[in-house]
């Protein structure tokens, strides 16, 4: 029985990763989608959820993925209609790729369509396996050279295992293997998929087991895996942080779970936080935070809730709500902050 399971693991893995391979010429031309789907590892495509009409991408924020004749991936610009804009979870308005034998490469442009710096690199240069499948990724800076990312991070070696996961590792420059980040001081990961690709847990292992990271930043009761839940659209509705035993477990920002609410479009109208006992978040911390956009999704309101869903101000900086307004393209031009009294502050 388990050698079934074991091959069917590694079955929905090689079907979770099968667009990376020669398949990927299912797309061509132009796709556009409002929002990404979650990804925890550099390892997966950049892949959209909530797809729209080209006609629609006209006047709504959204991803515009574009394929060249062979259907390989060649950019991913946020923007609405053509103008490019801030605030792209890929951390740049536009991502350029390009092939040169097994190297998959890409490059970052602000929204003037400059090249830019993102998180401390200039190239992402992945190293692809026969199949076209991503073995490996090396950060380099603008002349060419290896780097670091601001985490510390020169390269990643991943492995698809025989029962079915996703092995990661990462290095500095000097060769030696370090952690994803220092709020996450985790060495080596193991992911598991589902069979549409989604990620749903992330593990924390020394060797061959499954380990608690008792660490600084791991809380009280140390941390030994991550486990995710999406609804039928794709957007993830629950986070959570665990021990090896199974219990919540503090993140160093105090927190062990959260839930998302979403509209028909999957923008996030509310998240809510909790802490390892299962209790809304407290301390100097925000339980609930609600989000209000406007018709192009763009965030028109940021509201700091307590956990009976009543404006609170910030215990750090005062702050209950934030409005945002934009220019006639989508860049932002203003902030007002207000505390709960809705007094402008």
């Amino acid at each position: 029985m388990k050698n079934i399971i074991n091959i069917l693991s590694v079955f929905l893995l090689l079907a979770a990763v099968s667009c990376q391979s020669g398949e990927k010429t299912a797309s061509t031309g132009e796709k556009y989608f409002r929002q990404l789907k979650f990804s925890e590892t550099p390892f997966d495509l950049i892949s959209g959820i909530h797809e729209i009409s080209p006609d629609d991408a006209g006047n709504i924020n959204h991803y515009k993925f574009s394929y060249n004749e062979e259907g390989h991936m060649v950019s991913v610009e946020y923007c609405r209609g053509d103008e490019l804009l801030d605030g792209s979870d890929t951390g740049s308005p536009k991502v350029g790729i390009s092939y040169e034998g097994n190297k998959e490469i890409h490059n970052y442009f602000d929204k003037k369509g400059e090249p830019k710096q993102y998180r401390k690199v200039f190239t992402s240069e992945y190293n692809l396996d026969d199949n076209g499948v991503r073995v490996g990724l090396r950060f380099l800076d603008k002349e060419g050279n290896q780097v670091e990312n601001r985490n510390g991070i020169s390269w990643y070696e991943w492995d698809i295992m025989a029962n079915g996961q996703l092995k990661e590792n990462r290095f500095n420059l000097n060769g030696e293997e370090t952690v994803l980040n220092e709020f996450c001081p985790f060495y080596e990961l193991r992911f598991t998929y589902d069979d549409e690709g989604f990620v749903t847990n992330m593990a924390n292992f020394q060797g061959d087991s499954m380990y608690n990271c008792t660490v600084e930043n791991c809380g009280d009761i140390g941390v030994s895996y991550f486990a995710f839940q999406y609804n039928d659209a794709g957007d993830i509705t629950q986070f959570t942080v665990s021990s090896l035993t199974g219990q919540l477990s503090n993140l160093y920002w105090g927190w062990a779970k959260f839930e998302n609410k979403y509209d028909e479009h999957g923008n996030t109208l509310e998240r809510a936080m909790y802490d390892q006992d299962d209790e809304p978040l407290g301390g100097m911390s925000i339980p609930v935070t609600q989000m209000v956009y406007d018709e192009h999704g763009s965030l028109l309101e940021r509201k700091n809730m307590d956990a009976a869903r009543n404006l609170m101000d910030h215990p750090r900086n005062g702050i209950a709500m934030s409005k945002y307004a934009y220019d006639e393209v989508g860049h932002p031009k203003d902030t007002l902050n207000f505390n709960a009294q809705m007094t402008e502050i």
